[in-house]
């Protein structure tokens, strides 16, 4: 078994026992002021979701198992980044020890967010680097058994 492979082997074991799945919003910035101020779709929010052991949450936010499942969906997140230098970067944001429940799901599950957006120019419209950067990322969760809600 490859390195790689033991790797990917080893995220799934992660994805199982924390129920892991995923949504996609865009990303909008508010650009220009008064007048001519508008909303603008400036990168994508990739958000990760995963619940405690065996797909079961207490509601205890910031308690241990939170730490520990977020954690692991750090584990994900870094596998699925584009590992070059690109006009695109992609923050993952800080664990916020809270407990989200998600539009499509009535469970509270901790939320790892990453964020895709234009290196330079944080205010232009999303373009073809952050949509092929959120493909490839998506592709990698899938290679590796997440689903999309």
């Amino acid at each position: 078994m490859t390195e790689t492979s033991a790797e990917a082997d080893q995220l799934r074991q992660i994805i199982a026992r924390h129920a892991v799945w995923y949504e996609v919003r865009a990303h909008e910035d508010v650009v220009g002021v008064g007048d001519r101020a508008e909303r603008v779709k400036t990168g994508f929010d990739l958000e990760l979701y995963g619940t405690h052991d065996h797909g079961h949450s207490s509601l205890t936010p910031g308690c241990e198992r939170c730490t520990t499942t977020y954690l692991n969906l750090h584990q994900v997140a870094e596998w699925i980044l584009p590992k070059e230098k690109r006009p695109s970067v992609y923050n993952i944001e800080p664990f916020d020890h809270s407990l989200h429940s998600a539009r499509s799901t009535k469970r509270f599950e901790v939320e790892l967010k990453i964020r895709i957006h234009h290196r330079h120019g944080w205010e232009e419209p999303i373009d073809e680097c952050e949509t092929r950067c959120l493909a490839e990322m998506e592709a990698r969760l899938r290679e590796i058994g997440v689903r999309r809600h």
